[in-house]
């Protein structure tokens, strides 16, 4: 009986000190772990969204139909003082999107349910310039290999009007 309670409990010693090696990861260390940084590989739309004109039809698919190539390889670092930098990324078109590198502030709820950043592919209210605006995005999921954030908004621009939320997919840079 005794040698049965004592393989039972090094058995138990062993599986929780495989359990507590290397420990869980905060959301911070793992969006800044990502020392080449975060590149967008899907967005969608929820419900469809109208993008340029009446005669243009509603889609979910932002990042296949809405975001042109220069949008989509853009580059999004986050460091721990609560930086981030967005780099246009190797497909740069003169007088679109970003030229150079630009840098942004960042920073986490705290119960880590909103990352509060700045999403690259958004204009201002002129429609002619880059927001800067830091905007509160729901973490969906995030780990080492994928940051998933829903940004809800009202969209009071025609032709789009209404209430919507872009949910955006984020993997490791190469």
């Amino acid at each position: 009986m005794k040698k049965t309670l004592l393989v039972l409990a090094a058995a138990a010693m062993i599986v929780l000190g495989f359990t507590s090696c290397g420990g869980d990861k905060t959301y911070t260390e793992l969006l800044t772990g990502q020392t080449k940084g975060w590149v967008l590989s899907a967005a969608t739309s929820d419900p469809a969204y109208v993008f340029s004109s009446p005669t243009t039809p509603p889609s979910t698919d932002v990042y296949n139909d809405y975001l042109e190539e220069y949008e989509q390889d853009d580059i999004i670092t986050f460091q721990e003082n609560g930086i981030m930098t967005i780099d246009p990324g190797a497909k740069v078109v003169e007088g679109y999107g970003y030229q150079s590198t630009t840098v942004a502030t960042w920073n986490l709820s705290s119960d880590n349910s909103t990352l509060n950043m700045q999403l690259p592919f958004f204009y201002d209210e002129s429609g002619m310039m880059w927001d800067q605006e830091m905007e509160s995005c729901k973490i969906v999921s995030l780990t080492s290999k994928e940051l998933v954030i829903a940004y809800s908004f009202n969209d009071n621009e025609s032709p789009a009007k209404g209430e919507y939320t872009f949910t955006l997919t984020y993997v490791p840079a190469k």
